[in-house]
């Protein structure tokens, strides 16, 4: 036996040596930060989901030009904004570095550790910095692997070695500049609902130069890009250091939340009251927000500074770059959409409002006195919602007008050529509608988030979407097709109207008192979605009802997917009206529109593909990809996208009959041909069990909308998400893959047996 001698020591008596007291702030910090899921799940979500819409749309825009060389200006870009977006929207954690503390009471805590201000500050800005950095880098891989799978033609005449480091480092300097500008915000305010106020004089200045380096990427001017990255390091190592600097615990401890008022004989008047209203319960509710908005002169100094800014930065643009083109009218069909953007800005950075409409009142401990007004849950839900939406929809109209006024006084002629006097007020609509729902959904998350950070967190759920709907309808603008923007305005309209249901239905002021005593946890959500999975019972019966039967394929063949499938009755009627839709609209587009490539694979239609494995695994990964994506949007975008799939796909359809009826001069042999030859042999599998797919993400986007029976909002999505994963494994994925064989192997034959 190997005996040990006592006069040399042991890694066993070796002293330990203490950690930094710097490093335990920020060991916290990052525990805290990345072992919370309600903060990582919408970060993850938009650091997966967002690299590949866009990679999509880049790669649809190349491939319908048929010019590969695009690649080298579009997507430097794109990831230069899938890195930049996440960590905008990742931003409200630096933001509540101090304020977000003194809102807990762990404060004095923090500020008790042995260490100096320079090392707390430092401390603080690291963990911070984390989470923006994450999502960021996260994006941008995601975004680089999709292209270099899916399109590695593309990537490679895209992707050089320099000027992708060049990106990744000017993304990694953007995200210490927001965190740095952030945390010196939470340092000097006492809120974080004034610090997320101020968050706009960050991420504005920061989306202008992210719009400047486009243009420098599109004009292939790298010099220039080098040189904004070397001013961001700059402006990175002068806001640390006055950060720094600037911050003193004492100052932090004794600095108070106080509102001082505009005039000064206002400050003999004593605080109103809600009791002190009168009229309708609704507008009592509603002033008391408005007051609470117009006290602090934050919210009145941002909204004031972002009407004035956006107007006139996009003038002077307009300035800048009328001098530069041969036809500068060329910029008349963009006004209207300038416009829009304008009064968007201010909309979207007033959505804190929104967002603590009820879990800020609980924060601030007066959500009793609020629920204890004599009033119905449905007049204070509407109270609170016309209270946060009066003043910014008032704002983003005066921005959006002063933006048109501006032109038409500067240049007139532009103005006359763009705008008239019916578009002025479509575009007026369209800001209400975009202003409407982006409220109404922020006020329902507002209920059902447990605290001011959650919610923020939840912004990017609608912001995310808005922001891509407003993008896609650019074209149009450009184009003048102002009737697909009448679509998009009645889009807007159905979804405003959705999430004013969904509040109003799942509002109750019993719930709220509840849900901020529960704890949420994964285990219970697992254990929760178990039960769901295992045992079929309608959607709102009671957890306790359940028996606890085990998972069983026979009774889930047998009993619970007929049962299911009549519960889906809606749903599959809403997917089957996608379908007819979209094959209505693919054979009225025929008509006006003439696309040279599907002209070309038209004419090659006797030569079908070859029969072969490979061309199975291709489809049935595609098909799946397409199904699998569109059910895991399908909470975030509350149905649209499993509505897209079977409009999308007949909607192709219909476009290629309509052309085959045209060319063949009205003969409808051609249009059946191609049918019973391409579609007919899997189609009779693959298109129904689309359906159901699509079905089944109508059903998990409308469980955000609508809770039957003694669910909440959460036990319906889980529940939704439960049948979806079971009918998943033991329908749509064995039926997908019998109908890629047979679309692989079979169809190529019948093709050539027809043709």
């Amino acid at each position: 036996m190997k005996r040990f001698s006592l006069s040399r020591p042991t890694m066993a008596t070796l002293p330990v040596q203490p950690l930094p007291a710097w490093w335990l702030i920020t060991r916290r910090e990052l525990r805290d930060t990345l072992t919370d899921w309600r903060l990582l799940t919408p970060l993850a979500a938009l650091a997966l989901v967002l690299p590949l819409l866009v990679a999509a749309a880049a790669l649809a825009l190349i491939r319908f030009t048929e010019q590969v060389e695009l690649a080298v200006q579009i997507i430097p870009f794109a990831i230069l904004l899938v890195g930049f977006l996440p960590a905008g929207f990742s931003l409200i954690l630096a933001l509540e570095s101090f304020a977000g503390e003194r809102e807990r009471n762990t404060l004095e805590t923090l500020l008790a550790m042995p260490l100096g201000d320079r090392e707390l500050y430092l401390a603080k800005w690291t963990a911070a910095l984390a989470l923006p950095l994450i999502g960021a880098l996260l994006s941008q891989m995601v975004f680089g692997v999709t292209l270099l799978v899916f399109a590695p033609d593309v990537a490679l005449v895209a992707f050089q070695p320099l000027r992708l480091l060049l990106l990744l480092v000017l993304v990694v300097t953007m995200a210490m500049v927001m965190v740095s500008g952030a945390v010196i915000i939470s340092a000097h305010v006492t809120t974080v609902r004034a610090a997320s106020l101020l968050s706009s004089l960050i991420l504005v200045p920061l989306a202008l130069v992210v719009q400047l380096i486009a243009f420098l990427i599109v004009g292939n001017r790298w010099d220039g890009v080098i040189g904004i990255w070397l001013g961001l390091s700059v402006v990175v190592v002068l806001l640390v250091h006055i950060g720094m600097r600037s911050f003193s615990r004492e100052e932090l401890l004794a600095r108070e939340e106080i509102r001082k008022p505009w005039f000064g004989w206002l400050s003999r008047r004593p605080r109103r009251q809600i009791a002190w209203f009168g009229g309708h319960p609704v507008w009592v509710v509603a002033r008391r927000e408005m007051v609470e908005i117009t006290r602090d002169w934050r919210s009145l100094t941002l909204l004031g500074f972002l009407a004035f800014l956006m107007p006139t930065g996009l003038t002077a643009a307009i300035h800048a770059i009328s001098p530069q083109l041969d036809n500068p009218l060329a910029l008349a069909p963009l006004i209207p959409f300038a416009g829009v953007l304008a009064g968007f800005v201010p909309i979207s950075f007033a959505l804190v409002a929104a967002l603590e409409s009820f879990v800020g009142e609980r924060e601030r401990n007066t959500l009793e006195a609020l629920c204890a007004l004599p009033i119905s849950d449905r007049q204070l839900f509407l109270g609170k919602l016309v209270g946060t939406l009066l003043i910014p929809l008032l704002t983003a109209l005066i921005t959006q007008h002063l933006f048109y006024g501006l032109v038409a006084f500067n240049f007139p002629t532009l103005y006359a050529d763009g705008m008239s006097l019916i578009l002025l007020g479509q575009m007026s609509l369209m800001t209400i509608m975009v202003a409407v729902a982006l409220v109404s959904g922020a006020v329902s998350f507002s209920i059902h988030a447990g605290s001011v950070r959650e919610a923020s967190m939840m912004a990017s759920a609608i912001l995310l979407p808005t922001t891509a709907i407003l993008q896609a309808q650019a074209p149009y603008f450009i184009a003048r097709r102002f009737d697909v923007v009448w679509l998009a305005i009645a889009g807007l309209l159905v979804v405003a109207l959705a999430f004013l249901r969904s509040g109003m239905q799942t509002f109750q002021r019993a719930a709220i008192f509840s849900r901020s005593r529960e704890e949420m946890s994964l285990r219970r959500i697992w254990s929760v979605f178990r039960r769901f999975f295992n045992e079929y019972q309608p959607a709102g019966t009671p957890l306790t009802a359940y028996r606890g039967l085990p998972f069983s394929p026979t009774r889930f063949y047998r009993h619970e997917f007929p049962a299911l499938l009549k519960e889906l009755r809606l749903p599959l009627l809403v997917s089957l009206l996608a379908a007819v839709g979209g094959s209505v609209f693919g054979l009225t587009l025929a008509r006006t529109l003439v696309l040279p490539p599907v002209e070309q694979a038209l004419a090659t239609l006797a030569f079908g593909p070859t029969p072969s494995l490979f061309l199975v695994l291709f489809i049935f990964a595609n098909n799946l990809r397409v199904s699998i994506l569109s059910n895991l949007l399908a909470p975030v975008s509350l149905g649209v996208f499993p509505f897209l799939v079977p409009a999308t796909v007949f909607a192709q359809i219909g476009y290629v009959c309509g052309r085959l009826f045209i060319n063949s001069g009205g003969s409808l042999s051609d249009p059946l041909i191609f049918v019973s030859a391409y579609l007919l042999p899997h189609g009779i599998i693959e298109l129904p069990t689309f359906m159901v797919s699509a079905a089944l993400g109508l059903r998990m986007g409308a469980a955000l909308l609508s809770t039957p029976g003694d669910f909440s909002v959460g036990e319906n999505l889980l529940w939704a998400a439960a049948q979806t994963a079971k009918v998943w494994l033991l329908l749509i994925t064995p039926l997908v893959l019998v109908a890629a064989i047979v679309e692989g192997l079979v169809t190529p034959l019948v093709i050539r047996l027809v043709y």
